[in-house]
């Protein structure tokens, strides 16, 4: 049996967006309008990897890796187009060393409901 763990950060609302370019913008100088730019141009270049089917790796924060799920045997329409033998779309993200040593300083909660039994 495998157990799941849920990382469970203090109870702080959700970083949007905006404050994302606030911040960078304090921290690097530069215009608004100019980091907006290239903070959407880099969500772009990785999302369109991952569309690829391409991994992504941010060094020292991790990796984003597309998975991909089918059906064991595919029938002949799905033979025909591939397309139609994919079930679900998931992006999963591994955390690079820095960032696994700041969450396990935060503390996991064990949630016994998401065990995957086999």
């Amino acid at each position: 049996m495998h157990e799941a763990w849920i990382y469970q950060s203090p109870a702080l609302p959700i970083v949007s967006f905006k404050k994302l370019i606030e911040e960078c913008c304090i921290s690097c100088g530069e215009h608004p309008s100019k980091t907006k730019g290239v903070v959407e141009a880099l969500v772009d270049r990785i999302g369109h990897y991952l569309t690829l089917g391409r991994a992504v790796q941010i060094d020292g924060i991790g990796t984003f890796k597309p998975v991909i799920n089918s059906t064991s045997a595919p029938s002949a329409d799905e033979l025909e187009e591939p397309a139609k033998a994919i079930k679900g779309v998931k992006v999963r993200f591994y955390p690079h060393t820095p960032l696994q040593d700041a969450i396990a300083e935060n503390g996991y909660e064990y949630q016994p409901e998401l065990d995957q039994k086999k």
